[in-house]
């Protein structure tokens, strides 16, 4: 069983969300069990304001384990292995799945599952620690979701690319050749991105949000270049539903990038500071570089970071640069109007 799968399924009954999850495993190699049984634990349930009481901050992982502690004392009676387990609270099922209604969203669960022989033992079983959905990403309520218990904040809401541009960027450049001449070295102007992108306050919140963590990644790796935040400061008392408005400046052209962001909320109680991670890919495709460039005859060298050199005549006035940000100003207010 090293391998687990959990699927949730969102339905509205009468004012109130429900979530279901059904947990599904593979079958041990080697194994023909009669069945399994599952316990379905809530880590956060009796956690005390003591610290040495709290769940470990990293999830675990899936683990094996043998379970020779469930054969019985000698002077007590003979009791089945199901029996006993049953006794802890384990149910049985004789498929590789199991299903469970009424869960609570943005919350933590573990399942633990061990197998049944026909011989009437427990054999190997594991544990499984999973996150049910973030209640306003799945069901888009606000009342609803703002009513419900928090153990984790929840995602940043409304997470929008809002915009990209070109940015002209100059650089010093490394002219061997030029300084063997006496020249000295030349700057050179590079055509780079500039994005723009939005999200609004969790619904859920469990405390005041005292800041978001900012990972910027492309293909799965930390983003090296570029001139963004590393975190944003969240201000309690400004209005929860007008958009931060976060900015990337200075990556690279025809690439894709996904941003991932995270709340840091200000906690003295028993659960995790870190809220539910927000993530969202966009790209810098198609965007024109022609007006990072000289006019012809102009000297200088020019280049766009993203590939091949862009050599193209005209100019750009300071105006249209005043023009991008009034008009992404004006989309952005249009697009967060509730």
């Amino acid at each position: 069983m090293e391998t687990f799968d959990v699927r949730s399924l969102v339905q509205r009954e009468n004012e109130n969300w429900m979530l279901d999850v059904t947990v599904s495993w593979e079958q041990p190699d080697g194994v023909d069990p009669e069945g399994y049984m599952v316990l379905l634990k809530d880590p956060y349930a009796d956690v005390s304001a003591d610290p040495q009481g709290m769940p470990d901050d990293d999830f675990i992982d899936d683990w094996d384990f043998d379970f020779d502690m469930f054969g019985p004392p000698a002077d007590a009676a003979v009791t089945t292995a199901r029996q006993r387990l049953e006794d802890r609270g384990f149910v049985f099922v004789g498929t590789e799945s199991y299903s469970v209604g009424d869960l609570e969203f943005t919350h933590d669960y573990e399942i633990e599952v061990v197998v049944l022989n026909h011989t009437d033992s427990a054999g190997r079983g594991a544990v499984h620690r999973f996150l049910t959905p973030d209640c306003y990403s799945r069901t888009h309520d606000l009342n609803f979701c703002r009513q419900q218990e928090v153990v984790f904040a929840s995602k940043p809401a409304n997470m929008t690319f809002v915009n990209a541009s070109v940015t002209c960027v100059e650089v010093e450049a490394d002219h061997k050749s030029d300084e063997a001449s006496g020249l000295g070295k030349k700057n050179k102007t590079v055509a780079m991105a500039t994005a723009w992108i939005s999200w609004v306050r969790p619904v859920q919140q469990g405390g005041d949000i005292i800041l978001y963590v900012i990972r910027l990644e492309h293909d799965g790796k930390n983003v090296q270049e570029g001139v963004f935040d590393t975190s944003v400061d969240e201000d309690p008392n400004r209005n929860p539903l007008v958009p931060i408005l976060y900015v990337i400046d200075q990556v690279r052209l025809n690439k894709t990038y996904t941003l991932k962001v995270t709340p840091y909320v200000n906690k003295t109680g028993d659960f995790s500071p870190y809220g539910m991670l927000a993530q969202l890919t966009f790209n810098t495709n198609n965007l024109s570089a022609e007006r990072c460039f000289p006019a012809a005859g102009v000297q200088g060298s020019a280049s766009a970071v993203s590939g091949a050199p862009v050599s193209t005549p005209g100019t750009v006035s300071t105006f249209c640069c005043l023009f991008i940000v009034l008009g992404l100003l004006l989309d952005l207010k249009i697009a967060y109007l509730f």
